[in-house]
């Protein structure tokens, strides 16, 4: 029997109108790749892609760049071109899992506080290596989540623990879905991979710029949940974290369920997502090691697909071309600040995303498709002490000063204040928006002049990097209509941890996750959270099943809506 032989070719080439020959299956990629390796297109066994990105240095011919494994059985193939190819080896397959025998025995199942990407990845290789994690969220089911969202945007119902920042799923379940994740940990590769396995498009693991799409990851984290139950694990909704004990190590905590709960509690991972501000002031309360940090603020801006694609395609129109992105950053010499765009939603949605009563919060959605014809983005600007003061909870009270202010600028009711681009380089505002501009969910929008909403020098930086950016992007202040206010770009403090992974002042306590300041988007948060598994993993041995079967008849008994 023939042993298969694995040659990677790292970069080939292939052009749009060969694109779409495989989008319509008139031609193979294998037909392609045999075609530039010379040989014929039966010796490929099999093709695996592992990078895919779109080449448009030349606007008016773009082209694919594909780095392929190709699988040859036959060795009478490997022609000298081939035989010049690296020859790839079986990749490992990554997990986590426990050092066994290492810790003594956990006393009760380690809880695990958020149901956002960091808080699910921990709950569900704690659960796969007999742990038998309980997962604890504020928010709801997704179904129930998705119907008190969608009253929020259609009536301005809001509810305070369940809505676009709280509820299984985190932030992130009303999001576009972007995999981006610049570091170079090993285990994003296992993140993707199980995302793949739990529904996701096998298309995240190659292409260039990844995403989901909102209305995937429902499914997605549907899945992740379902898993770690059947692996013995437990999920309870509408259960908010209200205080945790201890002497310098944990001890009990209390959470607001069908009632108020005290439990014993011995390890914790704490993955409470971004939004969590009586958590933050809670834990600063009990005196754990926190600080602030530097984020970003601003507006997002809205503009017709079109404009965009028009741009980056030079206007050449294909169904293999998709909606397009951008990328855009200044340096505003005379404020000294950094401005740039963030979370870009292609063929999306601005939403208002209010995690809080009385305050007004924007971000960006797209489902898969990425098919609104419209494209959003955020327009931030760096800000630090300076701007807030150097105590721990500082910029988290100024984060909230802007979201309340928003709220009041739009009148209240949950309105969204927006203005023109122009408007907003003018500084006025007020005047009529051009609504076919504008691809927005929320119960309504307030034409205001935002200038009044930042404070004098954010306002400035944003209005000198929109000027130079139409120059780039013509139309991108004349077509654009800004609305407000970008302010969760990533967590305004950082929970400070140890090399075990744990509080420095409270041992059993992991932070973990964005809303612990370790990370920055769906990625790096599920890595961070695999990251706090296993270095509680590291340091306890699993309940025994006995000690977990009386921990979970306790909270049966004094919570009635689990999961």
């Amino acid at each position: 029997m023939n042993k298969t032989i694995v040659k990677r070719l790292e970069e080939l080439k292939v052009s749009l109108a060969e694109e779409e020959s495989i989008l319509s299956a008139s031609q193979s990629l294998n037909y392609i790749a045999a075609k530039s390796l010379g040989i014929d297109p039966s010796a490929i066994e099999d093709i695996k892609i592992i990078k895919k990105s779109l080449d448009l240095r030349h606007k008016h011919q773009p082209y694919f760049v594909y780095c392929l494994d190709i699988h040859i059985t036959d060795k009478k193939y490997i022609n000298k071109k081939l035989s010049k190819l690296k020859t790839i080896t079986s990749e490992p397959i990554l997990n986590i899992e426990g050092k066994s025998g290492n810790g003594r025995r956990l006393r009760y199942p380690p809880l695990i506080i958020g149901a956002g990407p960091a808080g699910l990845f921990a709950a569900l290789i704690l659960a796969e290596n007999g742990y038998s994690p309980i997962l604890l969220e504020r928010g709801q089911h997704l179904s129930r989540r998705q119907l008190a969202v969608a009253d929020f945007w259609h009536s301005g119902r809001f509810c305070d623990d369940s809505n676009v920042q709280f509820g299984e799923g985190g932030a992130g379940a009303f999001s576009d879905g972007k995999l981006t994740f610049r570091g170079k940990d090993p285990l994003a590769k296992l993140v993707i991979n199980r995302l793949i396995n739990f529904g996701a498009d096998p298309a995240i693991a190659y292409w260039h710029r990844p995403h989901i799409g909102s209305d995937r990851l429902i499914e997605v984290v549907g899945n992740i949940s379902a898993n770690i139950t059947a692996c013995g694990g437990s999920m309870i909704f509408s259960a908010r974290l209200d205080d945790i004990s201890g002497n310098n190590s944990l001890q009990e905590v209390s959470i607001s369920a069908a009632k108020h709960t005290s439990l014993p509690a011995e390890a914790l991972v704490l993955a409470v997502g971004n939004g969590a501000r009586d958590t933050y002031q809670m834990l600063c309360q009990h005196g754990l090691a926190i600080e602030n940090k530097p984020f970003a603020v601003g507006l997002r801006i809205c503009h017709r697909q079109k404009l965009i694609n028009d741009v980056a395609y030079g206007g050449i129109v294909s169904p293999a071309l998709s909606a397009t992105d951008y990328r855009l950053t200044y340096q505003d010499q005379p404020g000294g600040r950094g401005v740039y765009s963030f979370c870009v939603c292609p063929g999306g949605y601005i939403i208002n995303a209010s995690g809080e009563r009385d305050s007004v919060v924007v971000n960006g959605m797209s489902y898969a498709a990425r098919d609104s014809n419209f494209i959003n983005s955020a327009v931030v600007v760096t800000v630090g002490a300076s701007d807030f003061g150097s105590e721990p909870l500082a910029a988290m009270e100024w984060q909230r000063k802007l979201e309340q202010r928003a709220f009041t600028l739009a009148g209240g009711s949950y309105f969204i204040p927006v203005s023109s681009g122009e408007e907003f380089l003018a500084g006025s505002g007020g005047g009529a928006i051009n609504q076919e501009l504008l691809k927005i969910k929320s119960v309504g929008t307030k034409a205001v002049n935002l200038r009044e909403l930042l404070p004098e020098s954010i306002a400035d930086s944003i209005a000198a990097a929109l000027k130079k950016w139409e120059n780039s992007i013509p139309g991108f202040v004349s077509q654009g209509v800004l609305a407000g206010v970008e302010t969760r770009t990533s967590a305004p403090l950082r929970i400070l941890r140890g090399q075990d992974g744990q509080s420095l002042n409270m041992s059993g306590v992991f932070p973990a996750g964005e809303g612990a300041g370790y990370a920055g988007g769906i990625v790096s948060s599920a890595v961070d959270g695999l990251r706090a598994a296993q270095a509680l993993m590291e340091i306890y041995q699993p309940a025994a099943a006995d000690a977990v079967c009386d921990y979970k008849a306790i909270i049966a008994k004094a919570i009635t809506n689990s999961y």
